[in-house]
């Protein structure tokens, strides 16, 4: 049987004036200038958890303001820390985040599901009696000293809060994918693994990339921490301006799951082509989120950000999974990278066909841009947006 496709209602196209804005958003740049321009800008739940190769909220906002309207989907199956899916929640649109690593879908579903505080509540309770009563083995530690990068995780710990770590990392995956809640937990707990400001459980370090840890082993409770952490978010977690949507964990290069609606937009930033690694300055996140030590040899294979080092055509097969769940006329926004060694938004412009068309192709420079402190920026040098809609 032929499948039909899903009409979009012509008022939605007609009432949107996104040429304008976009023509706007090119010459004045708004997310580099004041307000948005702020490092914090956007509240404390975009920064639920630190995560490397995060989009600006400003960024996701602004390109949001031009591209969608009120009451619409917006996918992004790239959606890592869930910044474009949460901002889009905000925006009072319906965000959804696909990944394909747990701690993607770990943080983005943090940020847009729907928690209630008795839950909550009654999962910090069940944490806090877990973490009291875990005793930690033999195969933990063991476990746990094989995963070294820039240090061993045990070299980040107080042996005290490493235990209450390692109990709180088996709670998590227990209840794996239990609902908002849980994720959110999970998520505020994630952010706590490693930083240099008193929040942090480990020796001195980086709150996004894990550096080898120095200073005195210090004994820091998990549970004070992190009930703190969540009074920081409580305002926002509450707000009733805003709408909630989802999150999946999977492969976005195949046919999304149902529980994706039939989205107005798609706006997503992939792996830059010549840009640092998620899942290795995540390193510490990916651990508490479930990998192993192989794991970090091993699954990286499927993953878009090696995948595309050898052959860009895997994203055919991401355009027509995209098309599938995209309203006629819909537009897909693709941030990318550009360096010198890849081109991304003239490289898959050969490969919409006959997905997509080409509305822009548009790059801007960020050799200007602040590093926030990351020694590995990688070799970008310019964000190409690159706009089409759905044929």
């Amino acid at each position: 049987m032929a499948k039909v496709r899903v009409r979009t209602p012509q008022k939605f196209l007609m009432s949107h004036n996104w040429a304008a804005k976009w023509a706007s958003f090119k010459a004045t740049f708004p997310h580099q200038q004041a307000p948005y321009s702020s490092r914090g800008w956007g509240g404390p739940a975009h920064s639920m958890c630190s995560y490397q190769g995060k989009m600006k909220p400003a960024l996701a906002h602004h390109l949001l303001d031009v591209f969608s309207n009120v009451d619409d989907v917006v996918v992004d199956p790239f959606s890592g820390c869930g910044t474009i899916p949460f901002e889009a929640c905000r925006m009072r649109r319906r965000g959804y985040g696909i990944d394909i690593s747990h701690l993607g879908h770990v943080l983005t579903l943090g940020k847009v599901g729907k928690s209630k505080s008795s839950v909550i509540e009654r999962f910090l309770t069940e944490l806090d009696i877990f973490i009291k009563t875990y005793q930690l083995t033999d195969t933990d530690w063991v476990s746990a000293a094989s995963v070294k990068f820039n240090s061993a995780i045990p070299d980040y710990f107080h042996p005290d809060t490493l235990r209450e770590i390692i109990a709180a990392r088996h709670f998590f995956l227990s209840r794996w994918d239990s609902g908002p809640e849980w994720a959110l937990v999970y998520a505020s707990t994630m952010h706590l693994l490693h930083g240099n400001r008193p929040y942090a459980l480990s020796r001195n370090s980086h709150p996004v990339t894990p550096y080898s840890p120095t200073g005195s082993f210090e004994y820091r409770a998990l549970m004070p921490r992190l009930r703190k952490k969540l009074q920081r978010l409580e305002a926002e977690i509450d707000d009733a301006d805003r709408v909630f949507g989802g999150s999946v964990q999977g492969d976005c290069t195949v046919l999304w799951p149902d529980s994706i609606p039939m989205a107005n937009v798609v706006l997503t930033s992939p792996p830059f082509f010549d840009s640092t690694r998620f899942y290795m300055a995540n390193w510490m996140r990916f651990w508490f989120s479930g990998w192993e030590r192989n794991d970090f040899d091993v699954r990286p294979a499927d993953y878009v950000e090696i995948r595309q080092k050898s052959n860009l055509d895997v994203y055919r097969s991401f355009f027509s999974a995209a098309r599938e769940r995209l309203k006629d006329n819909g537009f897909l926004i693709l941030h990318l990278g550009n360096s010198k060694k890849c081109n991304m938004g003239v490289e898959l412009s050969k490969r919409i066909d006959p997905w997509f068309k080409i509305e822009d192709c548009f790059t801007e420079s960020v050799e200007h841009c602040e590093k926030h402190g990351i020694r590995d920026k990688g070799t970008v040098t310019g964000h190409t947006y690159l706009v089409m809609r759905a044929s």
